[in-house]
């Protein structure tokens, strides 16, 4: 029913701007073309009305709008952003922007547009149809809030050529280091009291990563935390503290307590979040050279643009470890300071699909000094330095709003001061999720 009320105003708005008389033949011919439900025949005409030489306002309007019909949201978002700094038709374009994207299940992106109609359109009426859109999608959140829970699980296989980061030349065969895997994720909240924007939560997931030949390298963890929603200043803030335990190959590795602090908002047409999260490990007997602080402090801009969203993120990870000491006098650092910086970008040619790509530049400068004594009992020192280049690309595709299958190829490339550390790995995956 929703995109049905939607598609009456776009008639209407058509109808509205289409001229009187119109000089143009092809611009009349996909005029009446429009009318009579003929979209195709219509696009096809505009089109040549716009090949011939016109590229009026008005033409690339209707050629969005037409778009909008056929259900290509994307195309026509990038005639509907082409038309915001002119005039007489940016709040058309903006309303018709905040269509597309809630179509396309960018209820975020909507909300947006709908406000800015809201406030700052010229006509009356076009206030008032973008307030009542907002009035609907706050009804049909309202029955979303009114669910307490969310969850989402997921089982992906894939392909490992060099679970476990070996240096490349240590790998005696093609086939050493090489291994399926399948991974089971979970993840759920429950809200216990108040709403999204301003309440309180509980909050967890668990996951496991089991090879097929290594079973020593089979990764598990699991989460549980309590957090704190609420608005300040127009901007949301998170709190919360969580527990995380993990194991590698079945035996206990860390526990760690964690504290969280998130503000998030909107800055002009972009996203800003930041947070930081400080946390003590505990390794156990086995491994109590882990023992420490950590403590991360992220920070990431995101924008959408046209049937693309891009994001850039940069994260500081401080660690503070106990290190390793062994028998003969050695030393092994394991406290860390890394910086990283990265972007993404997501193409969503049409609301069941998107396609994501990537790229991250991790460096790493561990602020202890090691210590190794060499068989000749010749002790060298140094500060393990290392620089990691990770990228990938992946496509979701959503079979139903609750079901999508999804695949990925990653590529990660590690250099470090010391050759035994520098590798290089690609995985391949693909998998399927729910969401409840």
């Amino acid at each position: 029913m929703r995109n049905g009320r939607i598609g009456i105003v776009l008639i209407t708005l058509l109808v509205l701007i289409s001229p009187v008389s119109i000089a143009a033949e092809f611009f009349s011919e996909a005029t009446e073309a429009f009318k009579q439900g003929k979209y195709r025949r219509a696009l096809k005409y505009f089109e040549i009305e716009r090949e011939s030489g016109n590229n009026s306002a008005k033409l690339r309007y209707n050629i969005g709008v037409t778009l909008m019909k056929l259900e290509r949201y994307s195309e026509a978002t990038i005639y509907f952003h082409g038309l915001l700094n002119h005039t007489r038709w940016k709040d058309l374009a903006r309303y018709n922007l905040a269509i597309a994207a809630e179509r396309s299940d960018r209820e975020l992106v909507a909300l947006k547009h709908y406000r800015i109609v809201r406030a700052g359109a010229a006509t009356e009426k076009l206030r008032d149809m973008a307030a009542r859109r907002l009035r609907l999608l706050a009804e049909d959140h309202r029955g979303e809030r009114e669910k307490p829970w969310l969850a989402t699980v997921s089982l992906t296989v894939g392909n490992d050529d060099n679970a476990y980061a070996l240096q490349n030349e240590l790998l005696e065969e093609a086939s050493i280091g090489d291994d399926n895997y399948a991974e089971l994720f979970a993840w759920g909240q429950y809200r216990l009291k108040g709403t999204a924007g301003s309440g309180w939560r509980v909050q967890g997931y668990g996951f496991g990563r089991k090879y097929k030949e290594y079973d020593n390298l089979d990764l598990a963890s699991a989460r549980a935390g309590l957090f704190h929603d609420r608005r300040l200043f127009g901007w949301t803030a998170e709190m919360g503290f969580a527990v995380e335990m993990v194991t590698l190959g079945g035996e206990p590795v860390t526990q760690q307590a964690r504290l969280l602090g998130k503000v998030s908002g909107n800055w002009g047409r972009s996203r800003i979040v930041f947070s930081y999260s400080p946390g003590y490990y505990f390794g156990g007997d086995d491994y109590a050279y882990l023992d420490g602080w950590r403590q991360y402090f992220d920070l990431s801009w995101q924008r959408s643009l046209f049937s693309t969203e891009a994001k850039l993120f940069y994260r500081f990870d401080y660690n503070d470890r106990e290190g390793q000491e062994k028998a003969e006098g050695d030393y092994y650092s394991y406290s860390p300071a890394r910086h990283t910086l990265g972007g993404t970008l997501v193409w969503i040619p049409s609301p069941r699909w998107n396609i994501s790509t990537g790229v991250e530049y991790r460096s790493s400068l561990y602020n202890e000094s090691n210590r190794i004594t060499d068989s000749q009992g010749d002790v060298d020192l140094y500060f393990r330095e290392s620089d990691r280049m990770r990228s990938w690309l992946g496509a979701k595709l959503r079979i139903t709003p609750n079901l999508h299958v999804n695949g990925k190829y990653q590529y990660i490339e590690n250099e470090e001061n010391r050759e035994f550390y520098t590798y290089d790995k690609s995985e391949y995956s693909l998998g399927v999720g729910y969401s409840f």
